[in-house]
């Protein structure tokens, strides 16, 4: 198991999720300013709300680090690990979330946890459909794409711009909660 947790770089995720979660209080005033493609208004990003890429990011990368000879011939099933992993992720940075709300009075704490789980979702399809070399590309395209064309008419955000929306965010929500269901849903069928 030892093996398995180095070959699949936990212990880089496991600081990457925690320098996230450290600097995301630290960073709750900055914002990214994005150029909008169709308002014509610079819109802008909260950086905490861009933090959890470095998590997904790291996670999804240690998903596919040892070469997958390796793994088709292990007596265990690993795709049960690699999802194990990124929902203990995701329960780990919601645990934190909570902490950082209480404590810190942080109002970002839950948008970030969302955010992450939102992106590993989006990760997650994206190897699925196109294979493991696009699924960090992808995940780093998304909040990009909603700064650029997720900004609405007055400054505001687009429903479908998740990456972008605040912690109280339903529409947000419900859309990453519906990423993270078709992410389980594809990871439990077999690649043909």
């Amino acid at each position: 198991m030892t093996w398995w947790l180095r070959a699949h770089a936990v212990g880089a995720s496991a600081v990457a999720l925690a320098v996230c979660f450290v600097l995301a209080p630290l960073f709750s005033g900055s914002a990214l300013d994005v150029p909008a493609l169709f308002t014509g208004n610079a819109g802008s990003v909260s950086v905490p709300l861009l933090l959890p890429l470095v998590p997904a990011c790291a996670l999804l990368y240690g998903m596919d680090r040892p070469p997958h000879a390796m793994e088709d011939t292990a007596v265990r099933p690993l795709h049960r690990g690699q999802l194990t992993v990124l929902a203990s992720a995701v329960c780990l940075g919601g645990l934190l979330a909570a902490l950082e709300s209480t404590l810190l009075d942080f109002p970002l704490a839950l948008a970030v946890v969302r955010n992450l789980a939102g992106y590993l979702a989006v990760g997650l399809l994206v190897r699925r459909a196109f294979g493991p070399v696009y699924a960090t590309a992808a995940v780093a395209a998304v909040p990009v794409a909603c700064g650029l064309v997720g900004s609405g008419p007055g400054g505001g955000t687009r429903w479908w711009a998740w990456p972008q929306h605040d912690a109280s965010s339903v529409p947000a929500a419900v859309e990453v909660g519906v990423l993270v269901l078709a992410a389980a849903c594809f990871a439990r069928t077999r690649r043909p």
